[in-house]
């Protein structure tokens, strides 16, 4: 009985990053989940026959068809990078946890995408068609909610979607690594689970962590924030910073609390959603300062020493 449940259990985490990858996504996941899963497949060993049959499938699949703008080529070539360097830390250190090697991977494609831009003046271009993107994607929500909302409210939720589209647009790049490491996460597990090779697979939310100096990444951010103009140059910079190490400090926060609660029971679910519709920022920044305080004071051991009465 003991060891069925996190069996079962288990099947939440990738449904979970799933609907993470989506959520945050300015482009298409599933991009960087297949080529992610493809490449695994080829250069981990222990692959299987069906298995290099369908994912070559699928490989061929997105990149097969007509391309449909810039953008086309742009999430193909930022899949091809990151899963190159989730890959490569993967073969080099294939027993460190999923994350130890995710957030690198994400890291440096982000920084080599940088470095690309700024050295061929392509920023200003890659903004334009991220606009675009959420422009399309904001005028078929409006579309979708015509039918459901009408008069004041109407352009209430027009005033919300235009403030949201704005707000994503500086994002992008925070929206991008996150959706990017849920993406990762996705493929990781499925290759664990559909190959003949051993490897840790995900692992429980109450062992979310990562380096603990990584904290100064966020007071940077902030720094930036404070000092310059949120949405523009060093200040947008900082704004990314803070949302990317913020969503990482929520989750981890989130892994405190499952700690301090024995756990997620249907109560506790239950709960937590229903604080997140009522009041979401505050429950955000109150996992972010959680999360922020496991960094400096290791909150998860004090829990269990406790529980344990040491």
């Amino acid at each position: 009985m003991t060891r069925e449940r996190p069996r079962e259990r288990a099947w939440l985490r990738p449904l979970g990053l799933l609907a993470l990858a989506f959520t945050l996504a300015v482009g298409q996941p599933l991009v960087l989940m297949v080529v992610a899963f493809a490449m695994l497949t080829f250069l981990a060993p222990g692959g299987r026959i069906l298995v290099l049959l369908v994912t070559a499938a699928a490989f061929a699949v997105v990149f097969s068809g007509e391309p449909t703008g810039g953008l086309w080529y742009l999430e193909r070539g930022w899949a091809i990078l990151v899963a190159g360097w989730f890959v490569a830390l993967s073969l080099y250190m294939p027993d460190r946890p999923f994350l130890t090697r995710a957030l690198p991977a994400v890291v440096g494609g982000l920084a080599c995408v940088a470095v690309i831009l700024l050295a061929s003046d392509g920023w200003s271009w890659l903004e334009s068609l991220v606009a675009q993107r959420v422009e399309l994607s904001v005028s078929a929500t409006v579309q979708m909610m015509d039918a459901f909302a009408e008069g004041d409210l109407q352009s209430d939720l027009a005033d919300t979607l235009a403030m949201t589209a704005r707000v994503q647009a500086v994002l992008f790049p925070a929206l991008l690594g996150l959706s990017s490491l849920a993406s990762l996460g996705v493929a990781w597990w499925l290759h664990v689970r559909v190959s003949a090779r051993s490897g840790p697979a995900l692992r429980s939310l109450k062992e979310f962590r990562f380096a603990d100096p990584l904290i100064w990444v966020l007071i940077s951010g902030l720094l930036l924030v404070v000092s310059t103009e949120w949405s523009v140059g060093w200040g947008r910079v900082g704004t990314n910073l803070v949302a990317f190490m913020g969503a990482l400090y929520v989750l981890r926060g989130v892994a405190v609390l499952l700690v301090f609660w024995g756990g997620l029971s249907i109560a506790s679910g239950i709960l937590f959603a229903l604080a997140f519709v009522l009041a979401g920022p505050l429950v955000a920044v109150a996992a972010m300062l959680i999360g922020v305080g496991d960094s400096w004071l290791d909150l998860r051991t004090r829990v269990l020493q406790r529980g344990r009465g040491d």
